[in-house]
């Protein structure tokens, strides 16, 4: 049982009402996707943004400079990073970055847990990209920031219900359901429900807000089912591979909604499978880079 010394929120809403203005996006965050939103943003906009915080452009310049986006030569300047890579790489750069401190924290490096759901997040991100492959309606910078912050709920719940937290994990693995189920055992909601509380509360746009509060529960989404089906795929692909489950286990295990709402088939979602194992490896020095 939890601690009496947890008191457990009644509804996502209250936990949002708790946090106050705890509860907001990091501003650069917020900057990055009104561009994601809009067409007319320049390269020089996204770099005065960018260049407004040191911090966040050094840590910009080293993931452009990974292993990861294979640069001709080593850029030294965000405009060098722009010209080689592109805006929506660096845009995505910069929100991956800048994301950092929200999941982890200048003081969580012994957070396992915190780590486990960055990386997941981050792998979900990247995983999008190939998903949209079988739904060219869907904007591929909209996917990626949809899936870098589909799990907010999670962060949030662990770092102001740390003990309700830690039994939803052991409820999880003990009764081998999935962590949302858990939640909804022991909170009377998931993550899932969080984020698009959060997602109201931050005013985000309709289509983020269902990838965030639906990823679970595609038939839910009216609006932009066909990202939050996006992004309910590149989870559960992202957790396939994180888990290291064998290949008789890949087609149960991929959101069945999702998947008939992309029209994929079990031969599509093998070979998808395969791909996105490939773009983890190639991605695995992201996740300590952004810290």
């Amino acid at each position: 049982m939890v601690a009496k010394s947890e008191v457990l929120p009644k509804s996502p809403q209250e936990v949002v009402q708790n946090l106050g203005e705890i509860a907001m996006l990091p501003q650069v965050v917020m900057k990055v996707l009104d561009m994601t939103s809009n067409t007319r943003a320049t390269t020089q906009e996204l770099e005065d943004v960018i260049g407004q915080d040191q911090g966040l452009t050094s840590k910009v310049l080293t993931l452009a400079n990974s292993s990861y986006y294979g640069l001709p030569r080593r850029v030294s300047s965000l405009r060098e990073a722009v010209m080689f890579l592109g805006f929506r790489a660096v845009r995505n750069i910069a929100m991956t970055a800048s994301c950092y401190n929200l999941f982890i924290g200048k003081s969580d490096s012994q957070s396992l847990l915190k780590r486990r759901i960055w990386k997941h997040s981050v792998d979900t991100s990247l995983l999008t990209r190939l998903v949209c492959a079988f739904a060219p309606d869907v904007v591929p910078d909209e996917a990626f920031a949809a899936g870098l912050l589909h799990d907010i709920g999670k962060t949030v719940l662990e770092q102001y219900y740390p003990q309700a937290t830690m039994q939803v994990v052991q409820t999880a693995e003990r009764l081998g359901i999935r962590h949302h189920e858990a939640e909804e055992q022991i909170l009377g909601f998931n993550h899932a429900d969080l984020g698009l509380a959060l997602a109201l509360h931050w005013n985000l746009p309709t289509v983020l807000a269902e990838a965030l509060g639906y990823h679970h529960y595609v038939p839910a989404a009216s609006v932009a089912p066909k990202l939050v089906a996006v992004v309910a795929i590149a989870s559960d692909i992202a957790n396939l591979l994180e888990s290291g489950a064998t290949e008789e286990n890949w087609l149960g295990a991929i959101n069945e909604d999702a998947r008939k709402t992309l029209a994929i088939t079990p031969e599509q979602i093998e070979t998808l499978i395969e791909g996105c194992r490939v773009e983890v490896e190639r991605s695995a020095g992201l996740h300590n880079m952004a810290a």
